[in-house]
């Protein structure tokens, strides 16, 4: 589709159905969650016969609309504002809706090569096989959306271990609520064994200066990175981007005190992607700027 990644709504011939206009796309940024969009819908419109190429989630962030949904020769009536979403199914044949009132939505799109690479050894996960919802409110799905764009908004700062630690958290919630299938059944056990566990702390200790993916992690334990990161959380009690950047401010405050690199080589060394980056993350997790820290410690050590 033109200027974005997401393949929206395309006719009997698999031509794209223009329904909306071009705001941003992840595809414009280092983005390597899900892809993400913003469109802009005119004040009414409708698709009737339409398809679509992968699942698609519609957040609405700006205006209001009246939906109706044909079903047959039923009608559903439903309402589109700020923090309520629609969540369609792959394939063709889609109920047919018509929309009143103009807004401002966030798509994002669940293709199956990324599906595939986040789900890995799961096949039951390779695509997302959804109930299609309307107009529905889940905050913590709407939390992670908004997250997704704040990072891409801000231009990736954090990386790409955050963009899929989002997205896998997306797709898991999607799927535990509104997937047609039967959910997903532990086959690994409850949480990564201790032996695991150290190999994947070693593996972060010896990659804190590189962009770490979900994969890669993953990878050492061999399971796939959507199992990976709920053994992990269960077994440590943070997310593993969360992991990482502690691990990350940990080593920071150590080089800090030692005083051999500069805050800008430092940041770039554990794998931030700038000094403004770094110092707004050591704050956060801190309470205090690399520089201030650096400077109590050192003056600690004088007195000492």
């Amino acid at each position: 589709m033109q200027h974005g990644s997401i393949a929206l709504p395309v006719d009997k011939r698999h031509r794209p159905i223009e329904i909306s206009a071009f705001r941003w796309s992840s595809a414009q940024t280092g983005w390597a969650g899900f892809p993400v969009e913003s469109r802009v819908f005119a004040p009414c419109g409708h698709l009737r016969e339409y398809g679509l190429d992968h699942a698609l989630l519609a957040l609405c962030i700006a205006g209001v609309a009246q939906l109706q949904i044909g079903d047959g020769e039923a009608v559903r009536q439903a309402t589109s504002i700020p923090g309520r979403f629609s969540l369609l199914c792959q394939g063709f044949g889609q109920e047919a809706v018509e929309w009143s009132g103009a807004r401002e939505v966030l798509f994002v799109g669940f293709c199956a090569e990324q599906l595939e690479r986040l789900m890995g050894d799961e096949p039951d996960l390779a695509c997302l096989d959804v109930e299609p919802q309307y107009a529905i409110s889940d905050p913590r799905v709407v939390s992670l959306v908004a997250r997704m764009r704040d990072e891409i908004q801000t231009g990736c700062p954090t990386g790409r271990l955050y963009a899929e630690a989002l997205s896998v958290s997306l797709v898991g919630r999607l799927r535990r609520l509104y997937a047609s299938d039967m959910p997903l059944k532990g086959r690994h056990g409850p949480a990564l064994s201790p032996v695991q566990a150290r190999r994947v702390r070693a593996y972060i200790r010896a990659n804190l200066a590189s962009d770490l993916g979900l994969a890669e992690m993953a990878d050492q334990v061999d399971v796939s990175p959507h199992y990976f990161a709920m053994l992990f959380k269960r077994t440590v009690g943070v997310p593993p981007h969360h992991y990482v950047l502690q691990e990350r401010i940990r080593e920071a405050r150590r080089l800090l005190a030692v005083g051999r690199m500069s805050i800008s080589e430092l940041a770039l060394n554990l794998g931030f992607s700038d000094q403004s980056h770094f110092s707004r993350m050591f704050r956060k997790m801190t309470g205090t700027t690399p520089k201030r820290y650096q400077s109590t410690v050192c003056t600690r050590d004088t007195h000492a």
